[in-house]
């Protein structure tokens, strides 16, 4: 990780990166050598050089094979996931149904209930039209 010399953000990860050593290499013989990387800030889009970590072979299959294991491991998790929401879905639905269920039964004791007091109101004016003519009558004969 380096800094962005511009604003001073974290940048992670180099766009390109390249060894580079202090004098020809000779037959059998080691120079000291240092990864150079362009780099590009996700703030200020400024692009610039920076020295980096060498990196040998030998890390790259290392890593390839970390990767593979944290793969591994994330799409176990994955699958653990999905089992569970399947789980979870399949609980939902047999609610959901039985939730239909009883919202039909209440449907049909509400439209009982609203029948017998539409028969209750029909009978209550029924009698206040018989009360009115009994009422009626009484004033016409006195």
């Amino acid at each position: 990780m380096v800094d962005c010399p511009n604003c001073g953000a974290e940048v992670v990860a180099a766009v390109k990166s390249w060894p580079v050593s202090f004098r020809k290499q000779e037959e059998n013989q080691v120079l000291p050598q240092f990864c150079v990387g362009i780099f590009e800030c996700p703030k200020c889009k400024t692009k610039f050089r920076s020295k980096v970590e060498f990196r040998a072979k030998s890390a790259g299959t290392t890593n390839v094979k970390n990767a593979v294991e944290k793969i591994k491991g994330i799409r176990e998790g994955l699958m653990q996931t999905l089992k569970t929401l399947r789980e979870k879905i399949k609980t939902l639905e047999t609610e959901r149904a039985s939730l239909m269920v009883e919202i039909e039964k209440l449907k049909k004791v509400a439209e009982s209930r609203a029948d017998t007091l539409e028969n209750e109101v029909n009978q209550l004016r029924d009698e206040i039209k018989s009360l009115k003519e009994l009422l009626g009558s009484a004033e016409e004969s006195a």
